[in-house]
């Protein structure tokens, strides 16, 4: 397998604290962080170098070309359960490799509708991949037009015990159904956790519509909240947390972010948000979870106690039970014991 390009590399020392960290990943999207191993097996000579958008330099001209990109590369792929297994076995073992404990990631839930199987099958399938130490729980996402379609699809979804919650994805600057407020709520009410990207393409004012029409209880990206010192206090009062993936708003372009030096995360987290580090799509960015966490050191001057922090975060927003939580928070909080323990 072709190795990624390397965006951001650590000293010894810093790869061997953020390696160790206990962490979650808690914005994922399972077919675009597929393997280039995947594509290599199935056509080597189209797949024989790299693509171009692992290279650190890249940007994405905006959504369109990002999902232009994706639709080419990523999509076509996944049509079948087997191949959903693939992925779901490459992307949860490198997680777990990386020092994740636990994981949340969506699959585009109308896919359901294009492969042989039906939905609880390929959650299963998905979910067989998790190997032994790693929580995962599994979201059905769907873009802002995606209902009228797939609407007893998506009904049905709410039944299936094995999936998670509800994710609101694709351009941001699309109309939203007027069926989805209702269906969040239709979500919740069936102990889904809903989430909505909101705050990436679109100014704070779609963060805090995604509270209040769909009452979210977690938004994706949402970096753009820092706009708006409302939103930003809606978002600490209503306990919301961000799930931000920072080299992915790099390489896309997001307003406001033409260096890494200039993204708002620690802002944000300086006014109370509580802020987690995912990735995004690591196939499309061709960045790691570790390499989030060396980003944040080496560009915006984050403290170990600070990336501690943030995995704390993550695991306090994770969909846990109370004792899981407390057996995550006492390894992490052991892990920053040692730390402070050694000479």
């Amino acid at each position: 397998m072709l190795p990624q390009q390397a965006h951001y590399r650590a000293d010894a020392d810093l790869a061997a604290f953020v390696g160790a960290m206990p962490k979650t990943e808690t914005h994922l999207h399972l077919e675009g962080s597929m393997s280039f191993a995947q594509l290599q097996a199935v056509d080597p000579a189209k797949y024989s170098q790299p693509p171009e958008f692992w290279q650190p330099e890249f940007r994405y001209t905006g959504f369109e070309h990002f999902q232009t990109i994706c639709d080419e590369w990523v999509l076509p792929y996944h049509n079948s359960i087997a191949r959903y297994q693939e992925t779901a076995r490459f992307v949860f073992e490198r997680c777990k490799a990386q020092g994740c404990r636990y994981v949340e990631t969506s699959f585009h839930l109308p896919v359901v509708g294009m492969i042989a199987g039906d939905g609880p099958e390929l959650l299963a399938a998905i979910l067989e991949m998790a190997p032994p130490g790693l929580e995962v729980r599994l979201f059905g996402g769907m873009t802002h037009t995606d209902y009228a379609a797939n609407a007893d699809l998506l009904e049905a979804a709410l039944g299936w015990g094995s999936l998670a919650g509800i994710d609101l994805h694709g351009p941001e600057y699309w109309p939203v159904d007027e069926q989805f407020p209702a269906y969040w709520r239709r979500a919740r009410d069936a102990g889904k956790l809903t989430k909505a990207h909101a705050g990436e393409f679109m100014p704070a004012q779609f963060v805090g519509w995604a509270m209040d029409a769909l009452g979210v209880q977690r938004v994706q990206h949402g970096v753009r909240a820092i706009e708006s010192a409302t939103v930003v206090e809606q978002l600490v009062e209503g306990g919301i947390g961000l799930d931000v993936c920072p080299i992915s708003n790099l390489k896309l372009g997001v307003e406001g972010i033409n260096t890494m030096r200039e993204h708002p995360i620690r802002r944000l987290m300086e006014a109370g948000v509580s802020v987690t580090v995912s990735t995004d799509d690591t196939f499309m960015f061709g960045n790691s979870l570790v390499e989030e966490y060396y980003a944040l050191s080496q560009e915006l001057g984050f403290s170990r106690a600070e990336l501690i922090q943030l995995a704390r975060n993550g695991f306090n927003n994770a969909l846990l039970d109370d004792q899981q939580r407390s057996e995550f928070l006492d390894e992490l909080g052991q892990f920053a014991a040692n730390l402070e323990a050694a000479p």
